[in-house]
């Protein structure tokens, strides 16, 4: 009985490739699924995987902040064109591979997005800074980060970041992974500037 169980051990451990059953199945949820598509092309991972939120150890933090409703956004770069954008709370609901960065200047500020696809619902990420003025005080930026969603090219919805923690999109480190794309997914991030300055 005893050699029998043993055996059946030994045969759990070489199907898990030496891993203990409980990472084994942790490591499945963090593989990206295969697609024939080309890298710049994103592609959905299942919905609730148990991927951390936060950057792994090799990827680069491009963007990551929380929102009102303790959802929590994550942008990672993986590789040369090839982006991560996570969104949950501890662990990812939704993964999606791919993106896109586009970078534009403002007088007195700039916007950064970084978009991602997941069929026709597309994921914009941004951080923007805006002149509100100019006077004797210096011309008052307005400074927005967060989400837009947009589903078949129209605007659904615009999520702001309240986190003292995050971290703005980096467009050093985003140009690094995307080619820029010189003109920006979206003009909805307009809804983030104060009231008057639309």
């Amino acid at each position: 009985m005893r050699a029998a169980l043993g055996l059946a051990a030994l045969a759990l451990l070489a199907g898990c490739q030496g891993q203990p059953a409980h990472e084994a199945g942790a490591n499945e949820a963090k593989i990206a699924p295969v697609s024939s598509a080309p890298a710049a092309e994103p592609t959905a991972a299942p919905a609730k995987s148990s991927a951390k939120l936060d950057c792994a150890a090799d990827e680069t933090p491009i963007f990551a902040c929380q929102f009102k409703d303790g959802k929590r956004v994550a942008v990672c770069g993986v590789s040369e064109w090839y982006g991560r954008y996570r969104f949950g709370r501890d662990t990812a609901e939704l993964e999606l591979d791919g993106g896109n960065y586009a970078y534009t200047m403002y007088s007195g500020g700039g916007e950064g997005q970084i978009a991602f696809d997941n069929g026709d619902t597309r994921y914009i990420v941004f951080s923007r800074m805006v002149r509100t003025g100019f006077d004797e005080n210096g011309n008052r930026p307005a400074i927005s980060d967060g989400i837009v969603i947009e589903r078949g090219g129209r605007f659904v919805d615009i999520k702001l970041c309240e986190d003292p923690d995050m971290i703005p999109l980096r467009n050093e480190a985003a140009n690094a992974i995307w080619e820029d794309e010189g003109k920006l997914f979206t003009d909805e991030t307009i809804r983030a500037d104060p009231p008057g300055n639309e």
